[in-house]
């Protein structure tokens, strides 16, 4: 089975070195040039440019990308998976759907599903490190698959931002409520529901906003305390990891693992971006995953 993840899930050394999967990039776009990410630009050049002021805009798959993925899978008689950025976040999930419709009515004999991720980042790596392993332990290709489109429904999202004025360069804040809010210490308390990524409430504070994240997460597991959580960030490897271990102080029975951000993702949230990702319920497949 060959599962298939884009740019806006997450990726970490533990998931690269584990599994055999393939990667579809994004483009992202610099000062009116297109560059494939992680293939024509590397994240910390990304981070370079932010940290420079300049907000990255970012396009869709190459249709021809994921077609020759496709190729090569039916060449090789392998099923395909593909787990998606959000549809709210960009047009790739449409384009992946009709070209993954099309090429299943050319080639009926291949097993070939997309899944939309309904967010991405480090809930989006939830969803890929469950089918990779389900996928590695030899489940059923239909298992793997009804199972993550039901996972990707009871995953949640809390996340936090350092600087404000990346929510004004999106448009997402007025220059002015940016500027008071910078000036106030006020931090944005953001989540994923069905239209994208929402403001959830300002909170004053970077202590008071971590504890308020943690209050949430440990209330949103309920029984499933002994689960995979994921800190995902960018460029704020200490604030994941500040992150990271209040989760373990809240719940002692969770594993953690920490994820950068990937580029078109937080090019919406701007160096210093963190969250932290989990499953509101224990799925009917749930495979714990030992580092």
């Amino acid at each position: 089975m060959n599962i298939v993840i884009d740019s806006g899930i997450d990726q970490n050394e533990f998931m690269r070195i584990r599994y055999d999967y393939q990667f579809l990039p994004l483009s992202v776009i610099i000062n009116e040039k297109d560059f494939l990410d992680q293939k024509e630009i590397s994240l910390e050049q990304v981070h370079e440019y932010m940290r420079q002021g300049i907000l990255p805009k970012t396009s869709q798959i190459s249709p021809q990308s994921l077609l020759d993925i496709l190729e090569e899978s039916r060449r090789n008689r392998e099923d395909v998976l593909y787990i998606s950025i959000y549809s709210q976040f960009s047009g790739t999930f449409q384009v992946a759907h009709s070209l993954i419709n099309e090429y299943k009515t050319n080639h009926p004999e291949m097993n070939v599903e997309l899944v939309d991720s309904l967010g991405g980042s480090g809930g989006g790596a939830l969803l890929a490190l469950q089918a990779m392993e389900m996928a590695k332990q030899n489940v059923p290709f239909r298992t793997v698959v009804e199972q993550t489109r039901k996972n990707a429904k009871h995953i949640r999202y809390h996340f936090t931002l350092s600087d404000l004025n990346w929510l004004v360069k999106g448009g997402r804040l007025s220059r002015v409520a940016g500027a008071a809010g910078t000036a106030l210490n006020i931090k944005p308390y953001l989540t994923v529901d069905h239209t994208g990524i929402i403001v959830k409430k300002l909170v004053r504070g970077k202590e008071k906003i971590y504890k308020k994240i943690i209050q949430d997460v440990k209330q949103g597991v309920g029984t499933f305390d002994d689960q995979l959580v994921t800190v995902s960030h960018v460029n704020d490897l200490a604030s994941a990891q500040k992150l990271e271990e209040m989760v373990k102080e809240a719940l002692p029975n969770a594993s953690t693992q920490i994820f950068d951000i990937g580029a078109v993702l937080a090019a919406h949230l701007g160096i210093g971006g963190v969250g932290v990702f989990y499953f509101d319920e224990e799925p009917e497949t749930y495979l714990y995953i030992e580092e």
